[in-house]
């Protein structure tokens, strides 16, 4: 069966392509799951299976947007501890964030997912590290949530197993073991990773931080992911507070602590990277 199309005409492009290119008045022709056609002027004639025409005039059509890093459980506390820095923040939410359920994180993630769509994103991700006992299946309620409104979506599967008796910030009730975060996130990979092309739903290993997990996480689960083929994720140099912890607790900065444990590559892309020296 031959492809639907859609239409967009009498629109400006910017088509963020290797030049640069952009059209004051063009087209651009969607075929199935594929942009077969993008050009000045009108589209071409004779197209079959067009299913829908938009009039673009007075608009800019440009690629979407990606979404490179977001925590879509804390859209449910905004505005809670905004003149706390983000090592006090942390702690004052932690309790909070250790009490999340099911239908809180897909509330969650719908309305951070509506926001970003309606701004113009159609891939994006969830760094999602907090799984109380017993709250459910967080991970399967984001991707459905990202399933229902259509954006291409990797969930980065978090984890935190460093509390507070081990000399990390979050309680020791918010945090998983070892053994149970790297299982629970090679199921997770098993179930719900595609690898294909045209991917919809990927997921990423993705340990909390620096300062949230064991060396034996981040090293066991680089591992992980590259034994499956997927990439990794965490927060890196984010915070002076986090070079200090990092000094304090390892003898060495972030960056020289990520490169010991396997986390540097071009399989890995970190969030936030503040306070990084030139090195």
């Amino acid at each position: 069966m031959a492809a639907t199309r859609i239409v967009i005409e009498n629109c400006a492009i910017a088509t963020v392509d290797a030049h640069d290119t952009e059209y004051a008045t063009g087209h651009v022709v969607v075929a199935g799951n594929r942009i077969e056609s993008v050009g000045a002027g009108a589209a071409p004639a004779g197209l079959e299976n067009v299913v829908r025409r938009i009039d673009g005039t007075g608009h800019l059509v440009t690629p979407g947007l990606v979404n490179t890093h977001h925590h879509f459980y804390q859209w449910i506390t905004r505005g809670l501890a905004t003149d706390h820095n983000l090592f006090d923040w942390l702690v004052a939410l932690y309790p909070t964030w250790a009490r999340i359920d099911e239908p809180m994180v897909r509330a969650a993630a719908q309305g951070s997912l509506a926001m970003m769509a309606r701004g113009g994103v159609t891939t994006a991700m969830d760094h999602h590290y907090v799984f109380p006992r017993g709250s459910g299946d967080l991970s399967g309620a984001i991707i459905g949530a990202a399933a229902e409104m259509g954006v291409r979506f990797t969930l980065a599967r978090g984890s935190m197993d460093r509390g507070e008796s081990d000399g990390g910030l979050p309680p020791d009730f918010a945090v998983e073991s070892l053994d149970g975060a790297l299982a629970a996130t090679e199921e997770t990979v098993d179930t719900h990773h595609d690898a294909s092309f045209d991917a919809m739903t990927q997921i990423a290993v993705a340990p909390c931080s620096p300062f949230s997990v064991s060396t034996e996480l981040l090293r066991q689960g680089a591992e992980l992911a590259r034994r499956k083929g997927v990439r990794l994720h965490t927060h890196g140099s984010e915070t002076v507070e986090e070079e200090q912890f990092c000094k304090e607790l390892f003898g060495m900065g972030p960056t020289d602590y990520f490169e010991s444990t396997g986390w540097l590559g071009s399989d890995v892309w970190m969030a936030h990277c503040v306070h990084m020296n030139d090195s």
